[in-house]
C-alpha cells in the first residue's frame, strides 16, 4: 500500500475537507483529490464522502483511520532507527498530555531533552480527557502521553515518573489561615473548578464524595491558566499541582496542602513495541529525576 496515499487519506480526515488538507501539507488540491481516489481503487471501497456539512468518513474509511495511523507511525519509526544508526538522530517526537501536567513535569522533562538533541523537535498536544488520550496514543497519533496511571491506560505500556500533589490555592484575606485545609470543612466553601471528567476535578470529587461533602462549585472553567486569576480575584477555592501553587504564591495567594492529601501518580504511556529513537531518549530524559539530567 502506498504510504503518501495514506498520508493524503489522514490530511483529509485530520482538516475535514480537501481544502484545507492541500493547504496544510503543501500538495494541489487536483493531486490530492487524485491520491485519494488511488486509494479507494487499490482498496476497492469508497472512504470518503462529501456532504452538505463537509467531508464524512464511510464506516471503511473509519476502520482504516487508526491502521493507517500506526502503519505511519511505524514508518517514522523505522526511518528514525536508521537515521539514529548512522548518527544523525533527528526528527520529531509526538506527546500528548493533560493540560496541567504538561506545565509540570512536562516542561522540565522536553527542556532536559532538548538541552540533550537539540536537532529533535518536540511537539505537545494538550488533552483534556486521560481516556482520550489513551486513545490518541493508541491510534498512533501521538506516540508518548503524560497522563495519570489508571484503567484508562489499558493495553499500554506504562511508566510511573513522579507522585504529584495537588494544593488548596485561596485568596489572602485578613483572616487567611495558612495551615493545613480539612476537605470535611468545604461544604459551602466556593470553589474553582475544572470540568467534570478532567483529572484533576475527578480527584477532587472523588475526594470531597468519600467525606460526604457536595462541592459548592463557584466557577468551572476549561481554562488552566484561568485558575489562579480567579483565585486571586476572590472567586473562590481552586486546586492546583504545587508548581503551579508556588507562582500563585508569589503573586499573593495563600497555599494550603489538604487533609486527606490530593494525589495523583504520573504515567508516561506509549503502545507496546519499539519506540522511535527519539521517543527512546525522551523516555529515559522522563524517568531521571532533574539532578541526574
Amino acid at each position: 500500500m502506498d504510504l503518501r496515499r495514506l498520508r493524503l487519506f489522514l490530511a483529509v480526515v485530520d482538516h475535514g475537507g480537501f481544502t484545507a488538507a492541500s493547504a496544510a501539507v503543501h500538495v494541489a488540491q487536483p493531486a490530492l483529490s487524485l491520491g485519494v481516489r488511488e486509494l479507494e481503487r487499490e482498496l476497492d471501497a469508497i472512504l470518503l464522502v462529501r456532504s452538505r456539512k463537509g467531508i464524512v468518513l464511510t464506516p471503511a474509511g473509519e476502520a482504516l483511520v487508526e491502521p493507517a495511523r500506526q502503519a505511519v507511525r511505524d514508518v517514522e519509526i523505522a526511518v528514525a532507527a536508521v537515521a539514529a544508526v548512522t548518527g544523525l538522530l533527528a526528527g520529531r517526537v509526538d506527546i500528548a498530555a493533560l493540560p496541567t501536567l504538561a506545565a509540570d513535569p512536562l516542561a522540565a522533562i522536553a527542556g532536559r531533552f532538548r538541552q540533550a538533541h537539540p536537532q529533535v523537535m518536540v511537539r505537545i498536544v494538550a488533552t483534556d480527557d486521560p481516556t482520550d488520550l489513551a486513545q490518541s496514543i493508541r491510534s498512533g497519533h501521538s506516540e508518548i502521553g503524560v497522563t495519570e496511571q489508571g484503567p484508562a491506560n489499558a493495553g499500554l505500556v506504562e511508566h510511573a515518573i513522579e507522585d504529584q500533589e495537588l494544593v488548596a490555592v485561596c485568596a489572602r484575606t485578613g483572616d487567611s489561615d495558612p495551615g493545613v485545609l480539612d476537605l470535611a470543612t468545604l461544604s459551602g466553601v466556593p470553589l474553582v473548578l475544572t470540568p467534570a471528567g478532567t483529572s484533576m476535578r475527578n480527584l477532587v470529587d472523588t475526594a470531597l464524595r468519600a467525606l460526604g461533602v457536595a462541592p459548592s462549585i463557584a466557577v468551572e472553567t476549561e481554562q488552566r491558566d484561568a485558575l489562579v486569576p480567579l483565585v486571586l480575584a476572590g472567586a473562590g477555592t481552586a486546586f492546583v499541582p504545587r508548581a503551579i501553587a508556588e507562582v500563585a504564591s508569589s503573586q499573593g495567594a495563600i497555599v494550603r496542602r489538604t487533609r486527606p492529601e490530593l494525589r495523583r501518580r504520573v504515567a508516561l504511556v506509549h503502545r507496546t513495541g519499539t519506540l522511535s529513537p527519539a521517543g527512546q531518549q525522551f523516555l529515559v530524559h522522563a524517568r531521571a529525576a532533574p539532578a541526574e539530567a
